[in-house]
């Protein structure tokens, strides 16, 4: 089949590498697990999904090149993002910055993280080990087979994505969610489907089961893989759902195994269907990239006596506390986020975050670059919830609760929406 109007200076790899563990560990993204061990077995496999891209000069010869790897995992711990980056920039050539480590959010795998309470999971350093090798012979089979694309944008919706703070309230509010569904398909010179990157905004958090998953997302990138077919490889991109779950428009949908598939192929469907319609070429461009870093502010630090007083409870805020204390003198009054951004085409950038992004700040990002920025979190290390300033008024787990289990020193100043949208518009606009 011959292409028809084949415009493009970007060239694309991809690979598909498995990393379920093979070793006996604890599931993280979940408290109720912390006392059941070791994971019981394995419903969906967990993969990696690498897409390595190029752009050159007229000679042929490369001159930019990124990394976007989009793995069925919690998130990228920050205490190893650096290790893969330093391993990935040494071996290969990347700049550290046009590395995109991204994580779907799955509450089915290994935790990849020792900075947190063991509440929410605790971290296996051979598993760690073994994935990150797994990365980079990844990396090495993407790299193998690099060739010319066009890019391709598809815009969609599902349904799918409920705002869980609005169900809990009463009586409940219809709060603020992401619908759009994002298609990015990548074209070979043959006209056949090279890969798909799919942005969404939804938690995978259906089943909490203690059985290894990749949740509907990873079911359905699969399904959606088979059903292009030409070995293309299908990549989620996780947007900022901080605050969204799966749900029926009513309520939270929660269930086992059989659940997850039924969404997933509700999912699968939203996403043929938006491959189906026709789709825009975007503009290409050379590659471009950039980091910058915003201090968040903290409410407080805490006094440690008392935390010597809270050292003695049960739980997490016990684990919490001591922490704290071996930690006392190192505590900073803020929070670095990581923004880093990737251009792939002149209508298209990904801009990517080191924390749980509530829906809001994605809806914002969209709303100043007119859809030209895709928002995702989970990208390049963790450290916790970002949450607007109104739910810091008004409480709850993303605001205040899960500081303990992230071992954050305190919830953020009720100044933190006004510093990350300033931020965010200095650097878009």
């Amino acid at each position: 089949m011959e292409p028809e109007g084949l415009i493009s200076t970007i060239c694309l790899g991809i690979s598909k590498v498995d990393i379920t563990t093979k070793l006996p560990v604890p599931l993280a993204g979940f408290a109720v697990r912390s006392e059941l061990g070791a994971f019981e077995g394995v419903s969906h496999r967990l993969f990696a999904r690498i897409f390595v891209f190029e752009t050159g000069d007229e000679k042929g010869e490369v001159v930019e090149k990124a990394v976007l790897i989009s793995a069925d995992l919690l998130w990228w711990g920050s205490d190893r993002v650096p290790v893969l980056k330093e391993r990935i920039r040494e071996q290969f050539g990347f700049a550290e910055d046009a590395i995109l480590l991204h994580g779907t959010h799955t509450h089915s795998g290994p935790q990849t993280s020792n900075l947190f309470t063991s509440y929410l999971g605790v971290m296996d350093e051979n598993y760690i080990g073994l994935m990150e090798d797994l990365i980079i012979e990844g990396i090495t089979t993407a790299l193998l087979q690099v060739e010319p694309v066009r890019i391709e944008q598809g815009i969609g919706s599902s349904p799918l994505g409920i705002n869980r703070r609005g169900v809990v309230k009463s009586p409940q509010e219809t709060g603020p969610v992401d619908h759009e569904l994002r298609v990015i398909r990548f074209v070979k010179t043959d006209g056949d489907t090279k890969g798909l990157l799919v942005h969404y905004t939804c938690h995978p958090v259906i089943t909490r089961d203690n059985f290894v998953s990749s949740e509907y997302i990873g079911v359905a990138m699969e399904s959606v893989e088979l059903i292009v077919g030409e070995g293309t490889v299908a990549a989620f991109l996780q947007g900022t759902c901080g605050d969204i779950n799966p749900g029926d428009g009513k309520q939270v949908i929660r269930g086992n195994n059989d659940v997850v598939m039924q969404v997933a192929t509700d999912f699968t469907k939203c996403v043929v269907e938006t491959l189906d319609k026709p789709m825009r070429q975007l503009t290409p461009c050379h590659l471009e990239w950039r980091k910058t870093l915003v201090e968040l502010p903290l409410k407080s630090l805490p006094d440690r006596c008392q935390l010597e007083k809270t050292a003695q409870s049960p739980g997490v805020l016990g684990e919490w506390s001591k922490l704290m204390l071996a930690r006392l003198d190192s505590l900073s009054p803020s929070i670095p986020l990581e923004v880093s951004i990737l251009k792939l085409a002149e209508e298209l950038s990904i801009l990517g975050m080191n924390a749980e992004v509530v829906v809001d700040y994605g809806l914002y990002i969209k709303q100043i670059t007119k859809g030209t920025v895709l928002p995702i979190g989970y990208t390049n290390g963790m450290f916790g919830y970002i949450p607007t300033g109104q739910q810091l008024v008004e409480g709850g787990y993303e605001t205040h609760e899960s500081t303990l289990f992230f071992a954050m020193a305190s919830s953020f100043d009720n100044s933190v929406e006004l510093t990350v949208k300033e931020a965010l518009f200095n650097l878009l606009s």
